[in-house]
């Protein structure tokens, strides 16, 4: 599959907006639309899953049920599309659209395991902490995590759910962008 790069977004949605008012509201709509079957696979494939140990009957940020966001608290199975058109600091590329699974315990348990699974060190980096750096010694917390992720669903199982819809979803999306820059590249 062949990825579509596109450089300066925020010139085509600017002139989007110039062009009509509400424009890129209408285009970022269709986008919802089109990925609307693959944020319903996910949200019902995370009410079917068993939370891992230890993220239950609490309410803090990594709480399964009610995982906390900027202090809003998220169900589990709150996935949204979303919409950036602003440039990644991290990154060279950046998503324009994407799905966000917006509880935090849910997401790390959807992405765990990516690496080898052996610890690269027994004690982590020095950090600041109250005017004098500090490091402690790793207790095998985060081993036991992706252990019990393992044994319960596997790694990166939200991402197996979402790639049975992923190119088709893909697809639409180019589609959407491609009809809405194209009104842009005509007014030029």
């Amino acid at each position: 599959m062949t990825v579509k790069v596109v450089y300066d977004v925020k010139p085509i949605i600017k002139a989007l907006n110039e062009l009509e008012p509400g424009l890129k509201k209408q285009m970022v709509r269709e986008f919802k639309v089109e990925s609307k079957d693959m944020v319903r696979d996910i949200s019902s494939t995370i009410r079917d899953l068993t939370p891992p140990p230890g993220s239950t009957g609490h309410s803090g940020r990594l709480s399964w049920e009610s995982g906390k966001y900027k202090s809003s608290v998220m169900k589990p199975d709150n996935v949204i599309p979303r919409f950036r058109a602003s440039r990644s600091r991290r990154f060279a590329v950046t998503a324009l659209f994407a799905i966000w699974v917006r509880n935090p315990m849910v997401a790390l348990t959807g992405t765990i395991g990516k690496g080898s699974m052996t610890p690269r060190r027994s004690v982590t980096r020095e950090y600041a902490w109250k005017d004098r750096t500090r490091s402690h010694k790793l207790n095998g917390q985060g081993k036991k995590l992706l252990q019990a992720v393992n044994d319960n669903t596997g790694r990166n199982w939200f991402y197996r759910q979402a790639e049975k819809s992923m190119p088709d979803v893909e697809h639409k999306v180019k589609l959407v962008w491609e009809k809405y820059s194209a009104k842009v590249t005509r007014r030029l």
